[in-house]
């Protein structure tokens, strides 16, 4: 056999895998052209630095296989596959990040196989806070790292720095995530556009949290939020024909009960007020049935109704409360 360099053997070796995942020790030496005791230690040197290479001994042979998806750097796709790949990316949230990813598959693919022009796929654009920092969010979670943060509490207007242990990050939107507050102590929400600044910090230990914890907080919490104290049973009646579709317009985790003249709407949760405000924007068409709920429903209409007195005086106030209820506004979407 004649003599090859090292980067010519590599080289020759990454060419057989290509061509063929499975080879015989002796086979891929003939192939490559060096001699089997020269193959073998260069294959285990290899397969130490991270190429994805598995060997089988049959006696008297030793075979040599790559996995079928196996390609340096990356993963290989069959043509079905890269077709959905591109449906999935189109899904998502319009950002720097997923039109890049798709300008490199598209440039990648055979001018055969490229998209004649962009499918009418409509997704919400990612903001500039969210592409920044659910990165972070998410690798705080990953790789078990506190978070680093600067946060800004919308509902009290405050600003503060503190450090966050990352359990679950729900895209959304909004795109938010739960975290054990270090501060605090206690499990709770963040919204990334609540996010100032961001980063991982090895030196603060990560808070692990027990995975029934954390499904109870899931449990008693609705659309991102989590009042304080234990989950309580709410409930409130829509009447027909509203009812039609908001059965198909509830916050994740209500569940809807089918009555003669409307449906009953169902969740136990301890974020009563969040519910509270699902009903009031559904006017006259709903009705809260549990104490908890109509109290939080009273509080907030009277507050509404106090500023429509305070912002409206006189004839102009009286006009507005005159006018008859108006039905909630059905969503342009029917089905």
């Amino acid at each position: 056999m004649g003599q090859r360099s090292r980067t010519e053997t590599v080289a020759a070796v990454m060419a057989a895998f290509f061509a063929h995942r499975s080879w015989s020790q002796a086979e891929l030496a003939r192939e490559v052209g060096v001699r089997t005791e020269a193959l073998r230690k260069l294959l285990q040197e290899l397969q130490a630095n991270g190429v994805h290479l598995e060997s089988e001994k049959e006696h008297p042979h030793v075979y040599w296989s790559v996995p079928k998806t196996w390609f340096p750097g990356g993963v290989l796709f069959k043509q079905d596959d890269v077709a959905e790949l591109l449906r999935q990316l189109r899904r998502l949230p319009r950002s720097k990040a997923r039109d890049r990813v798709l300008a490199v598959i598209v440039d990648q693919l055979p001018p055969r196989d490229r998209p004649m022009a962009a499918v009418a796929v409509v997704s919400r654009p990612t903001s500039e806070q969210e592409e920044q920092y659910v990165p972070v969010v998410e690798d705080s979670a990953a790789k078990r790292v506190a978070l680093s943060m600067r946060y800004l509490t919308a509902t009290r207007g405050t600003m503060s720095d503190r450090h966050a242990s990352v359990h679950v990050v729900d895209i959304g939107p909004p795109a938010r995530f739960i975290a054990t507050c270090h501060r605090n102590g206690d499990l709770r929400w963040f919204r990334v556009d609540g996010v100032i600044r961001a980063r991982l910090d090895d030196r603060e230990p990560y808070k692990e949290c027990a995975a029934s914890a954390l499904a109870a907080f899931r449990a008693a919490s609705i659309d991102g939020y989590k009042g304080a104290g234990a989950p309580i049973p709410c409930s409130f009646f829509v009447r027909e024909p509203e009812s039609r579709w908001v059965a198909n317009n509830l916050l994740e985790g209500m569940s809807v009960e089918s009555l003669s003249d409307g449906i009953r709407v169902s969740v136990e949760t301890s974020a009563v007020l969040r519910v509270a405000r699902f009903v009031v924007g559904l006017g006259a068409a709903a009705r809260p049935e549990s104490s908890a709920l109509a109290s939080a429903v009273a509080e907030l209409a009277q507050g509404a109704l106090e500023q429509v007195q305070g912002r409206a005086g006189g004839k102009e106030a009286r006009a507005i409360l005159d006018e008859p209820a108006q039905a909630p506004a059905q969503p342009r979407s029917n089905a």
